[in-house]
């Protein structure tokens, strides 16, 4: 009976040991939340010009965006914003939820997450286009289209071109999967461009944020 005792009272140490346990920086590094994989892809326009190793630089975007739409940063950091519903004024789209509250005209960042997050494999399309002297916009994509533009003139600049990438993608995706920016829609909904109005804007900033101190980390 002693040794059944002493083996019920190890039993109950190893247990509270487990349940106590204060996990590692490392393993809390390796935690993720999200089931998500992206498979980017891309054509280029006669008159438009990429870099030589640019194949490779999307690639390196593409697993850096994987990355952080699969961390807890990134759901933490959307579950703490509010958005204004202006971004679903008028849309007769029906391939997402308009998931806001008709009270307070806000949607939810954690609205925004699970929509972007809804599917586990997500397949884009990228057209690199020549914009001629226009700069005033990086890209173009419409809801449920999963082919987007891309304009190569700032695909040039040197710098961490990858992380831009990855912070450019996101934005876009966030138009297909339903969120618009502000200046698409009818003048009552006017709150300008910003970014903690506009999912689009935000989503682009949240990631940008995120891999930015993942570097200063040397996470990535």
């Amino acid at each position: 009976m002693k040794k059944i005792g002493l083996l019920l009272l190890i039993i109950l140490a190893l247990l509270a040991a487990n349940i106590f346990a204060v996990p590692s920086s490392n393993s809390l590094k390796k935690q993720t939340v999200a089931e998500f994989s992206l498979d980017v892809s891309y054509t280029v326009n006669e008159d438009a010009t990429v870099p030589q190793s640019f194949a490779d630089t999307l690639k390196k975007a593409q697993q850096l965006l994987e990355k952080v739409f699969r961390s807890k940063e990134f759901r933490a950091a959307m579950f703490k914003q509010s958005y204004h519903d202006s971004a679903y004024s008028k849309s007769k789209m029906a391939c997402f939820p308009m998931v806001y509250d008709p009270k307070t005209g806000r949607i939810s960042g954690a609205s925004v997450y699970q929509n972007l997050l809804k599917e586990k494999e997500v397949k884009l399309f990228i057209n690199i286009k020549n914009n001629g002297p226009k700069r005033t916009t990086m890209g173009a994509s419409y809801a449920c289209n999963y082919k987007f533009t891309t304009y190569d003139f700032w695909l040039q600049e040197k710098g961490e071109l990858a992380r831009r990438l990855a912070r450019h993608i996101a934005h876009e995706f966030t138009h297909i999967k339903g969120y618009r920016h502000d200046n698409k829609v009818s003048a009552r909904f006017k709150w300008g461009r910003d970014v903690k109005e506009d999912p689009a804007y935000g989503v682009g900033n949240i990631v940008g944020e995120i891999l930015t101190e993942w570097s200063k980390k040397s996470i990535i």
